[in-house]
């Protein structure tokens, strides 16, 4: 092809190509807000010249490739940081929630009712025969009982919705997975023939980014563009277009709430539970089956020592009435749930040492008094109340650790997320400067053919 034919196949080529570019830039400004869209970028180059006299003559310009200008190492640590953020959210979500069981403002919680409950037998042991102070106790020892029962249903309320969640996430996880199998099988269709499927590509990496929030996963891609993602010690949860699942089974041994079982479509499932080791998931069940286990287990243990070390004393006693060898509290098995007290009848608390009625005889309501301040070997040598504050202490120092963490993980995130923008992001102003140099290229090969034009008929003109 030369001559003027030369020069309309150049005009020709040039129009499509930089209205391709004109396309690519469009497409670029009008996703300059979608999440995850990475920019695209048209290659050209010079056409396939021509042989010719006095040399080779150039045939134009083709647009070789549309590709997305993308950095895999910000991607892969992207995937890392959305692991991190969302067990850290997770996690410190589900302790403010439990944070309010333990919330003794206004002197309302267990450590005012611990410190009613032994001022009240101060009182009895001040004026032994007084049924006012005695009715005063029975009340403040029900409330305390109460407010035990209050905190272990609370937090078995919040494992059952935590376990709730795990359920949820679990279920998103593989509607996840499966979309992502199904996007497999399109970006091999359509890489095959040799195209870049950059919007596909754009879509499979905000699933994997949403995977990664809820679970920790590793993902290899292979050379027909499709990726393998696994889970827990090595599982495979999208091969191809293939997407296999997770399930939750019910643990008989953990109150029936739900381990998270791998089901690979052949034999029996398997519990990947204690394999998570990132994402929602794993802030969810650290919260359930470490953080909210752990204090229903100290309240029961503290509730017990409770039980125990005033019941031991109490039956030591005598009521007003003769009484003695009565229990004050009842409890079983998990002790917070269950305590209550064990008898109601005010003549019988037993404030004396003697069955004699001597008046004014308080050395028994004294000795359960002093439990206030005694060192209770269950409770590793510590008191009642020092064994409650530090429980609360420690489950306060988790809670302000998880905020931390999820703060400064924020923080990396979004260097991560500004830093991908740079590589990966839309500039409106780069996107309106090529608008402009695309659509003068366009005009300028418009006017090439209506110069070719105005040439040829130049030639018919002078033949006639």
């Amino acid at each position: 092809m030369s001559g003027l034919n030369g020069l309309f196949g150049i005009g020709s080529n040039a129009l499509a190509t930089f209205q391709r570019a004109l396309s690519v830039t469009g497409q670029n400004i009008a996703n300059v807000s979608t999440p995850g869209y990475s920019r695209q970028e048209i290659t050209l180059s010079e056409s396939l010249p021509e042989n010719g006299q006095p040399g080779q003559i150039g045939t134009g310009v083709t647009a070789t490739e549309i590709r997305r200008s993308v950095d895999s190492f910000v991607e892969r640590q992207l995937l890392s940081s959305n692991e991190r953020v969302g067990q850290f959210g997770a996690s410190q979500k589900a302790l403010s929630q439990i944070q309010l069981v333990f919330n003794d403002a206004n002197d309302q919680g267990i450590a005012a009712g611990l410190n009613e409950f032994f001022k009240a037998w101060q009182d009895v042991a001040t004026n032994p025969a007084d049924l006012t102070a005695r009715t005063v106790l029975l009340t403040k020892a029900d409330g305390l009982t109460k407010l035990l029962n209050q905190a272990d249903a609370q937090l078995s309320a919040q494992r059952t919705s935590l376990d709730g969640q795990v359920q949820s996430s679990i279920n998103d996880v593989n509607a996840l997975a499966s979309k992502i199998a199904d996007l497999n099988s399109q970006i091999k269709l359509t890489e095959i023939s040799g195209q870049h499927a950059n919007d596909l590509r754009d879509q499979r990496g905000r699933f994997l980014n949403d995977l990664a929030g809820l679970v920790e996963i590793s993902s290899i891609e292979d050379a027909t563009g499709q990726v393998t993602v696994f889970v827990g010690i090595g599982q495979v949860l999208v091969a191809e277009k293939t997407a296999y699942t997770l399930t939750g089974v019910a643990n008989v041994a953990n109150n029936g709430l739900l381990d998270v079982r791998y089901d690979g479509g052949t034999g029996p499932n398997t519990d990947i539970t204690s394999a998570i080791s990132g994402g929602r998931l794993k802030g969810l069940i650290d919260a359930r089956d470490t953080t909210a286990a752990g204090l229903q287990t100290s309240l029961n243990t503290l509730t017990s020592q409770l039980v125990s070390q005033v019941n031991t004393q109490h039956r030591l006693g005598y009521g007003l009435d003769g009484s003695t060898t009565q229990d004050f509290f009842t409890a079983s098995g998990t002790a917070a749930g269950t305590i209550s007290l064990a008898l109601t009848d005010r003549q019988k608390i037993a404030a004396s040492s003697t069955a004699a009625g001597v008046p004014g005889n308080n050395v028994n309501a004294l000795a359960l008094s002093n439990l206030q301040t005694a060192s209770v070997a269950g409770l590793g040598n510590t008191t009642f109340q020092g064994y409650y504050s530090a429980m609360a202490g420690s489950f306060g120092a988790t809670l302000q650790g998880a905020t931390r963490d999820l703060q400064g993980q924020e923080i990396l995130h979004d260097q991560l997320l500004a830093h991908r923008a740079e590589v990966s992001g839309v500039s409106m102003d780069e996107e309106l400067i090529n608008l402009l140099k695309y659509q003068r290229a366009f005009e300028a090969a418009s006017k090439l053919i209506t110069t070719s034009d105005e040439m040829l008929q130049t030639i018919l003109t002078l033949k006639r």
